[in-house]
């Protein structure tokens, strides 16, 4: 039983250090991504109730905000939000680009209402 609970710990640092890696990539490549997109992310959590994060990166690109070179990159900001209680996992989504894979979806703990 240990070595599966040890699997697994290693499979959460090297997630956590991959997803690291892409947003210190992305703020090479692009200067100041990651605040910027943790600032679009606390935006569309203040008026959407729930998501995927497909619909936040989805609703970045359509608004002109530069991309990371990997979508992954996307993964270190809603830790970020997760951690500072603005954003928490409550459920499984279906994702658009993935073949319809199994994603997180979001509930925002900070929805002020739709934008008008």
């Amino acid at each position: 039983m240990t070595e599966l609970v040890d699997l697994f710990g290693w499979a959460e640092h090297a997630r956590d250090a991959g997803m690291q890696q892409a947003a210190q990539h992305a703020d090479e490549v692009e200067p100041g991504w990651s605040e910027r997109a943790y600032t679009f992310l606390i935006g569309y959590a203040r008026t959407h109730s729930d998501f995927i994060s497909e619909d936040v990166s989805d609703a970045a690109i359509a608004a002109g905000e530069p991309q990371p070179p990997t979508l992954r990159a996307w993964g270190q900001i809603y830790r970020r939000a997760a951690k500072n209680d603005a954003i928490l996992m409550t459920g499984m989504g279906r994702s658009r680009r993935r073949n319809a894979s199994v994603c997180p979806r979001w509930s925002s703990l900070i929805y002020k209402g739709r934008a008008a």
